[in-house]
């Protein structure tokens, strides 16, 4: 029996423990391979060499785009995941019947990059006619969740505002007609007058206009549900604003702005009601929720220097000082749980972008803000963030001023030919405006830019929720009528049938 010659079990446990050593480096080899795996490293299987790899994940809207880098097709269309060796590359996604998303990127070793935004707009869009009017049609203004659009009618003679209301989930449907009685205004049977949007309630039901006539303005919460519950602010409080904002976006409260003492208070629309100033001295503000808002003042700073400051539930903190300028650019908004605060004029020639610039300042021992980037651009007309808050966009004519706050890149680029007003975020990437006479669709750095449909809509046009349609006037006709129409973004396979 060999259990019973130590000769054959010495060689036994000596081939045991070859084994256990084999299959410990066995494992270990294994380990090693799928952590440098993970890490991104790989082996080139043509010339031996160990190369370092990256992520790239890609998706478009419509999807089944063919997906190019350098030129070369991947054989993987959107949306896919690719692994490829760190360098820089063209990415190209390519689809019948649209145009060709292009971009250049750098694909770091280790590194995940993500291109899931793109969306493919028509090479070829052919906009069919929603309605005709017979001159322009004045204000055109959509609610915050994408649904509906209200269109004001033009007016053969002064009186009522008459809005028609279409769900842009279906446009074709009748419009409901919705009207915002002459009674409530002030002067409207004179003619000449006009409404401009101030700002939606996150409701979609109230919207905070502005009533321009002959001798003044006024402010108008518009119930587009139910007009006959609309409310002239004026009339309510007794009084003649310069400024009005809702206050955390809802119709309960208002922020009422008096240029003469630059006077800041709240007033309750519900009983009408109006507190006493809680801030003076103010040039412009802007609310960023219920206890929280940006504002410029003069009352301290030397001659021919203002103050950004924000008031934070009652507590004021200095942001920082600039120029004097004929319009202020001032805006916060919160992304990945911070803070991110813009202010500056239209003199500015460097305009700070903040981080948490209250930690600072409520810190006894700094008590002051440093702007984390500085945006170059002079004469700057507005800035805003995009809808998912990673973008600041200023723009000063047909120039741009861009910073992305996830990979900290700034953007500076100009738009040719200039657009006709300002551009506007539709969604967290993209612009749209009216440019050349056009409906002008652009990335946020200003590439793949098109011209789509000839429109006079100064917004540019107006998107459904999914980004399926939008909704723009065209230029008038020999008579001067003027068509709304209804433009696919879809084209090709993707229409529907």
């Amino acid at each position: 029996m060999d259990f019973l010659d130590p000769r054959k079990r010495r060689a036994h446990r000596n081939r045991l423990m070859i084994g256990y050593v084999l299959v410990a480096l066995a494992v270990g080899l294994g380990t090693i391979i799928l952590v440098y795996d993970a890490y991104g490293y790989g082996v080139n299987t043509k010339t031996g060499d160990i190369i370092q790899n990256g992520l790239l994940f890609v998706d478009s809207k419509p999807g089944g785009a063919r997906i190019y880098l350098d030129g070369k097709y991947q054989d993987a269309d959107t949306s896919s995941r690719l692994i490829l060796p760190a360098r820089t590359y063209q990415l190209s996604l390519k689809k019948e019947g649209y145009h060709d998303w292009v971009r250049n990127f750098t694909l770091s070793e280790h590194s995940i990059s993500r291109y899931v935004y793109p969306l493919l707009l028509p090479s070829e869009p052919k906009p069919q006619l929603l309605k005709k009017y017979t001159t322009s049609p004045g204000l055109m203004t959509q609610t915050l969740d994408r649904r509906l659009l209200l269109v004001q009618a033009p007016r053969p003679q002064p009186g009522d505002f008459v809005f028609e209301e279409f769900d842009l989930g279906d446009p074709q449907k009748e419009p409901i007609v919705r009207t915002l009685s002459a009674g409530l205004l002030t002067n409207a049977s004179q003619g000449g007058d006009s409404l401009t949007e101030v700002e939606w309630s996150t409701d979609n039901r109230h919207a905070l206009l502005r009533h321009d006539y002959k001798g003044g303005f006024e402010f108008i919460i518009f119930d587009r549900q139910d007009p006959a519950s609309s409310v002239n602010i004026n009339r309510l409080f007794k009084l003649t604003p310069s400024q009005v904002a809702l206050r955390n976006k809802r119709v309960d409260q208002v922020y009422i702005y008096g240029s003469a003492g630059g006077t800041l208070q709240v007033g309750n629309t519900g009983d009408g009601q109006l507190a006493q100033p809680f801030l003076r001295n103010v040039i412009t503000f802007k609310s960023h929720g219920t206890t929280l808002l940006t504002y410029v003042t003069a009352e301290t700073a030397p001659a021919g220097q203002v103050d950004a400051r924000i008031w934070d539930n009652g507590q004021t903190y200095q942001l920082n000082q600039f120029p004097v300028g004929s319009s202020y650019l001032l805006d916060a908004a919160q992304f990945q749980g911070h803070w991110y605060y813009v202010a500056a004029s239209n003199t500015t020639e460097r305009i700070g972008v903040y981080k948490d610039p209250l930690s600072s300042l409520k810190d006894p021992a700094n008590k002051r803000a440093s702007p984390i980037v500085a945006l170059r651009i002079t004469g700057g007309e507005k800035v805003t963030f995009s809808a998912n808050t990673r973008f600041i966009g200023v723009q000063a004519g047909s120039k741009f001023a861009v910073y992305d706050l996830e990979v900290k890149n700034s953007f500076s680029y100009s738009l040719d030919p200039v657009p006709t007003g300002t551009l506007r975020w539709i969604d967290g990437h993209r612009w749209v405006g009216l440019s050349g006479g056009s409906v002008t669709i652009s990335d946020y750095d200003g590439i793949n830019s098109h011209n789509l449909v000839p429109s006079t809509s100064v917004g540019g046009a107006f998107f459904d929720r999914d980004y399926e349609i939008f909704v723009s006037t065209a230029p008038p006709d020999s008579s001067g009528a003027v068509n709304l129409q209804v433009t696919d973004l879809r084209a090709g396979s993707d229409l529907p049938r």
